[in-house]
């Protein structure tokens, strides 16, 4: 390469890096915004203002703010899917032999995802409100809703799975499904009003592991 096309070469470079860090920092500043004051009362101009930009830079790269949610919220719900497909893949390999490591497999696969970024996951808490969601576009909605219940299928799925193998009761697995997640979600929700973040997550962690301690004792205690 001569040194004219190595010099536009490093120039694309740089202007795409530039690109990439600006896109970050408004879905940086997108995560604080709507996670502080609510997905309706955030506006896009104080996105703007947090991101230390002007509004219409936001616009060159996120249409609308239904727009900058679903940036936030897909990449969320694709690493709890990784999280379940790797617990569904040790099921797979015999490396679950028991109950309690499928119970704390799926608190697990949920819990991880909350720590990796914890104002993402109160920003996917706002979507789980039912008065949100007729604030989404319906195609915002419609793939939302897509992505997340293919996640709560893979979770029965695997619930089934344990409760044929012998591994847990034989209950309601849409119910089963529905109560270990609106633990997770509610345990997290409750505690972060209690400023549980400052404390090092401990309200979070004590009330999640007896809530799995109880689930798992009520559901590998086979008759």
């Amino acid at each position: 390469m001569d040194k004219q096309n190595k010099h536009k070469s490093i120039c694309r470079q740089r202007k795409e890096r530039e690109k990439q860090q600006r896109i970050q920092s408004i879905l940086d500043a997108a995560r604080t915004v709507f996670a502080s004051k609510g997905y309706l009362k955030s506006t896009m101009d104080e996105i703007a203002m947090a991101a230390e930009i002007t509004k219409p830079t936001i616009y060159l790269y996120f249409k609308s703010k239904d727009d900058l949610i679903l940036s936030l919220i897909l990449p969320l719900i694709a690493e709890i899917r990784v999280h379940l497909k790797k617990l569904e893949k040790d099921m797979s390999a015999g490396k679950i032999q028991d109950g309690r490591d499928l119970v704390l497999g799926i608190f697990h696969a949920y819990y991880n995802a909350y720590e990796s970024s914890p104002e993402t996951f109160r920003v996917l808490q706002l979507f789980q409100q039912k008065d949100l969601l007729g604030d989404f576009k319906p195609e915002i909605r419609s793939i939302l809703d897509e992505k997340g219940r293919n996640n709560v299928i893979l979770c029965r799925s695997m619930l089934t799975q344990g409760m044929e193998m012998g591994l847990l009761k034989k209950v309601n697995v849409f119910a089963l499904a529905d109560i270990i997640w609106g633990l997770v979600v509610g345990v997290i929700q409750l505690e972060d009003c209690k400023n549980d973040e400052e404390n090092g997550h401990k309200l979070k962690i004590g009330t999640l592991g007896l809530a799995q301690q109880l689930i798992t004792e009520a559901l590998t205690r086979l008759e």
